[in-house]
């Protein structure tokens, strides 16, 4: 670790750079969330409308009240995404609206793959498979967003942090 005044540089610019991060990706999670205040169920039939068709390929029918319950638990994913995506200084808004399409569109396979186990466990009335769709859920609410926030941005260059450390 640099203990000189270089090091004290990279440690002053990375907590301003953490905090600033912090502050822009609470604004846009409030922005965005108002967005979905207003928006949302749309974006919530959007996502039973995906499962449906997977649904009827295994003889159920979709009830659309019963999936829009089951979305409103789940659609929140692409907020916390793409308030990440926004949050993150030093790159492109070209590549992180790149990443944004991608994410977004990975996320509502993932909320419409839910919704359709989420109707399969109770048509079946398997306690197993609603055990495997709430894992699903939660690792898609919680884990998923982080993850191709990671994987879709260039994350590393822009945290000094994450740089190469000399002993």
């Amino acid at each position: 670790m640099n203990a000189g005044p270089e090091g004290n540089e990279v440690a002053r610019w990375g907590g301003r750079e953490i905090l600033f991060f912090f502050l822009r990706f609470l604004a846009a999670s409030l922005v965005l969330y108002g967005l979905y205040l207003v928006a949302g169920k749309y974006y919530a039939h959007a996502i039973a409308f995906i499962a449906k068709p997977l649904l009827a390929l295994f003889g159920f029918k979709m009830i659309m009240e019963t999936a829009l319950k089951i979305t409103e638990d789940i659609s929140l994913n692409p907020i916390v995404f793409l308030s990440l995506v926004i949050a993150v200084g030093k790159i492109s808004w070209l590549r992180k609206l790149r990443a944004a399409a991608i994410g977004v569109a990975i996320l509502t396979a993932a909320n419409s793959l839910t919704v359709f186990f989420a109707f399969v466990s109770s048509y079946r009335n398997s306690e197993r498979l609603w055990t495997g769709t709430e894992f699903l859920s939660l690792t898609i609410n919680f884990f998923v967003p982080i993850l191709l926030w990671l994987v879709l941005l260039p994350i590393r260059s822009v945290f000094p942090f994450f740089g190469s450390r000399e002993e």
